[in-house]
């Protein structure tokens, strides 16, 4: 299994760079950068300086959409982008969740979605797409690589879709293996349906991480933000009566200027005992479990992302505390 940075874009550019330059030095494999342009900074913008500042690790958005970003915009970056990082890129995209909702919009269909894929791989290809007035348009300076495309995918409907679709599936929903396993069977059914091979499409574990063997409450704390937004979701496997009275009262006071955010207010509804089942919080021992947990059911890869964290050394070093505990992901280190 291969352990990954999630990085919200939420600090300095300059501070962002680094963090991927450290994520890369600690050995993790990839970079996931959070696409939410007025919470946080430009992530097409910062791709390009990881990749010129960087010599491994791999380079991907956790997630764009295809409204705030026309599909010809975003296949003229990742083209650039795998050009500039030596074939690095994935382009990781969904129907939008807080780039859309800051805005009062609402996210993309699934059909919008299907089609925006389609139309982004005839693009990376250098085949002629049609937007309007039966006009062939094509990217001038594509020469055909393939560029990885993640969809990143939580409910039922857009697992089935991301299986049928995608070559990576983000699973945004929790940590708990009974939960992946219920998520990761229904990207299985979706690739079936498409007569695609369900061993091809590969999957990944977005969830919220901080390693704290000092103070693990302090990492529960700093978790359940992303419990809050998890629930939400129309989630496989969660039906208890808890959970879903808890997403009741999360979904009165979500506020999305919030979104990512380890302080928002409405985190404090999340009871400390449920932050274990939906992120990898708590000592080096506990995140240890959890991720070796889920690469005995077959996940490929886990994206671990690091909240700000005012009350510490920052995120940086919880990222040298996953390295230096999860051989995995420290073996890299030189």
């Amino acid at each position: 299994m291969e352990i990954s940075l999630g990085l919200y874009p939420d600090a300095p550019a300059h501070e962002v760079v680094h963090t991927a330059q450290l994520a890369e030095a600690c050995g993790l494999a990839c970079v996931w950068l959070a696409d939410s342009h007025l919470l946080w900074r430009e992530p097409y913008v910062l791709l390009g300086a990881i990749a010129a500042g960087s010599e491994r690790i791999r380079l991907a958005t956790c997630v764009t959409n295809p409204l705030t970003r026309h599909p010809s915009v975003t296949a003229a970056a990742f083209v650039t982008l795998a050009e500039l990082s030596g074939g690095r890129a994935i382009l990781g995209i969904s129907v939008g969740d807080s780039a859309l909702r800051a805005m009062a919009m609402p996210v993309a269909s699934m059909d919008r979605l299907s089609r925006c894929i389609g139309t982004l791989r005839a693009l990376i290809a250098g085949q002629g797409v049609t937007f309007a007035r039966e006009h062939e348009a094509r990217l001038a300076y594509a020469h055909g690589a393939p560029i990885p495309i993640a969809v990143a995918a939580s409910g039922p409907r857009m697992l089935r879709l991301a299986g049928a679709l995608a070559d990576t599936v983000v699973l945004m929903n929790g940590v708990a293996p009974e939960l992946v396993a219920a998520a990761s069977a229904l990207v299985d059914d979706g690739a079936r349906q498409a007569g695609r091979d369900p061993a091809r499409v590969r999957r990944v574990v977005w969830a919220a991480c901080h390693v704290s063997d000092d103070d693990p409450r302090h990492s529960l704390a700093m978790c359940k933000y992303n419990v809050a937004r998890a629930i939400l979701r129309n989630l496989p496997g969660v039906d208890d009566a808890r959970t879903l009275a808890i997403a009741r009262r999360v979904r009165e006071r979500y506020d999305y200027a919030r979104h990512g955010s380890a302080t928002a207010g409405f985190a404090a509804l999340i009871p400390d005992d449920m932050v274990a089942r939906f992120t990898f919080a708590g000592t080096a021992a506990d995140v240890r479990v959890r991720i070796a947990r889920l690469a005995a059911i077959g996940i490929h890869e886990v994206a671990l992302a690091v909240p700000l964290d005012p009350d510490s050394a920052g995120r940086e070093r919880v990222i040298e505390r996953i390295a230096r505990c999860l051989p995995v992901a420290g073996a890299e280190r030189g």
